[in-house]
């Protein structure tokens, strides 16, 4: 990819850049080079100046009322406000606050455990998936006797949809998979398993933990039962997350954490549940990072997210063009649909010694090892990968500095 062809689809970068603290850093005497957004985002000037003025004024535990609490209330509010029109959900009461998306989808696996899954019924999980979407389901098989089928994919990191449908039978209660492989990269077609499953009236959970950070994401267009994705990951202070759960499916549902406001009527002997989305928010939250979410989600809308998408993937592309060409180097995750994750073995070289490499001599950070995804490792037959993610406030020049370290390693640590 030429010059010419290193658009920015009218993003002004290094403005952006300027706005994340976090990147003006050094390690090790280099410039920062930051290459694990996969992971967690730095956050921007007007988030922190948001959490700060926060802190700092109109700090009070929302829901009570005096003066700030009411003020806090106000902003935790908004928050969920904007969240519902980013996602397109249908009702702002459809947003729960949650600690992350690990205790999102936890949330829904407890929920369809105490309240609908029986011994014999079915999950459907894919190859893909984050231990986070695998364990809370085998929790809940352990708790009701439902059990796990896996929906395979092929040779690109792409799900066979012909596979997975022919998974879905008379026993099948929920088919729960990421919208993006955050190691493959891979994108899969939501609003089509939705419909496949939808026929039988079965729900589907959607993982958006690598998807929201990189694209729109619309609840109607997507047309899935649930959602969840992690603030972290997106530019908030971590503690926060968020399920979208459609309405039907929260009332049907039961709650994971009792306590205070989560509740209507309490007795010694019964109790009764208020509806989402308190019915899923049980506990003190960390109402400061909820709040975090409103200037946020202000922000992402300011760039345009169908620009930052383009640019990412133009990123992804270029990446993925210079890696080809190295010697040694072994791409994973090939889907001509994939989100900005660039996933690579290194023929008799050892992934996690690179990663230690780059942040020690290069000041390079990625992730390498399992991924948290030890069963997609198995099937591609390898202990573990490197992984390169990006995000809008990348570069062309920090993947070049990328490329030319590996090389470099590939010549001097590989035999």
């Amino acid at each position: 990819m030429g010059t010419e062809a290193q658009k920015t689809h009218g993003l002004d970068i290094d403005r952006i850049r300027a706005e994340f603290p976090m990147l003006q850093q050094y390690v090790h005497g280099k410039p920062l080079v930051y290459l694990d957004s996969a992971a967690s985002t730095h956050k921007p000037k007007r988030v922190l100046e948001a959490m700060h003025r926060f802190y700092a004024t109109q700090y009070a535990k929302p829901d009570e009322e005096h003066y700030f609490s009411k003020k806090s209330t106000e902003l935790k509010e908004e928050a969920r406000k904007k969240l519902a029109s980013f996602m397109g959900a249908g009702s702002e009461t459809e947003i729960i606050f949650t600690k992350g998306c690990t205790e999102g989808i936890n949330i829904v696996a407890n929920g369809m455990a105490q309240a609908l899954l029986q011994e014999g019924d079915e999950i459907i999980l894919t190859q893909l998936e984050h231990h986070a979407n695998i364990v809370p389901w085998l929790m809940a098989g352990q708790l009701t006797g439902a059990v796990i089928r896996v929906a395979p994919i092929n040779a690109a990191g792409e799900v066979d949809l012909d596979a997975l449908e022919s998974l879905i039978g008379d026993r099948t209660r929920m088919i729960s998979v990421p919208h993006s492989s955050h190691v493959l990269g891979s994108i899969l077609p939501i609003r089509e398993i939705a419909a496949l499953a939808h026929r039988r009236g079965i729900p589907v959970l959607a993982d958006g933990a690598q998807a929201a950070p990189h694209m729109p994401v619309n609840m109607q267009e997507l047309d899935c039962d649930f959602y969840v994705f992690s603030g972290h990951k997106m530019g908030t202070p971590s503690g926060v997350g968020v399920l979208y759960g459609r309405s039907e499916w929260l009332g049907r549902i039961a709650p994971l954490i009792g306590g205070g406001d989560m509740s209507e009527e309490v007795s010694f002997s019964s109790c009764s549940y208020a509806d989402a989305p308190k019915k899923f928010e049980g506990g003190t939250q960390s109402f400061a990072d909820i709040i975090a979410m409103g200037p946020l989600i202000d922000y992402l809308n300011e760039l345009d997210m169908h620009r930052t998408s383009k640019y990412e993937q133009d990123l992804l592309h270029y990446a993925t063009e210079k890696f080809a060409a190295l010697d040694r180097v072994v791409l994973h995750g090939t889907s001509k649909d994939k989100e900005p994750v660039l996933s690579f073995a290194i023929a008799g070289g050892d992934v996690k010694k690179l990663e230690k490499y780059l942040d020690a001599e290069w000041g390079i950070a990625i992730r390498a090892g399992d991924l948290t995804a030890r069963p997609l490792m198995q099937h591609l037959g390898v202990k573990g990968l490197a992984r390169a993610s990006f995000t809008f406030y990348n570069t062309y020049a920090e993947i070049d500095t990328l490329t030319e370290a590996v090389e470099t390693f590939i010549r001097e640590k590989v035999k």
